[in-house]
C-alpha cells in the first residue's frame, strides 16, 4: 500500500509540473512558476500536517501545524494573485482547486511509517 501511495504522489507532482511547463510562453513567467511551486507547497504542507499528527512531542506538533498553515496560506495567496489555471489538453482546474487537491493528496497519502523514517535506526 505504501508503494501505491508513493506512486500516486509522484504521478501527481509530475502532472502538476507537466501542466505548468505547458503554460510557459503563453502566460507570464511568475504565473507559470506559481503553477509549479504553489501546488508543491500545498502538497508539502499536507504531508507535514499529517506527519505532525504522528509526533509525540506537543511543541513539535504545534510548530508543524503552524508551518503547515503558513505554507498553505502562502501558496493560496500566490495562486490567487496570479490567477493560475491548470490547463492540460481537455482538463481545466482552477489554481485554488489544484491547491486543495494537492493538499489532500499529501495529507491522505502520508503514512505513519513515512513520517517516522528519521526515528528508525
Amino acid at each position: 500500500m505504501n508503494t501505491l501511495l508513493a506512486y500516486i504522489q509522484f504521478i501527481f507532482i509530475g502532472l502538476v509540473i507537466y501542466g505548468s511547463v505547458l503554460t510557459f510562453g503563453d502566460i507570464s513567467i511568475n504565473t507559470s512558476i506559481s503553477g509549479i511551486v504553489a501546488p508543491i507547497l500545498a502538497w508539502f504542507s499536507g504531508t507535514g500536517l499529517r506527519a505532525s499528527f504522528n509526533n509525540e512531542d506537543s511543541i513539535q506538533k504545534k510548530g508543524s501545524i503552524f508551518m503547515a498553515v503558513i505554507l498553505l496560506a502562502l501558496s493560496y495567496i500566490w495562486v490567487n494573485s496570479t490567477g493560475y489555471w491548470y490547463v492540460a489538453h481537455a482538463i481545466e482546474i482552477s489554481g485554488k482547486n489544484l491547491l486543495i487537491i494537492s493538499f489532500f493528496i499529501g495529507f491522505l497519502s502520508t503514512t505513519k511509517t513515512i513520517s517516522e523514517i528519521n526515528f528508525k535506526s
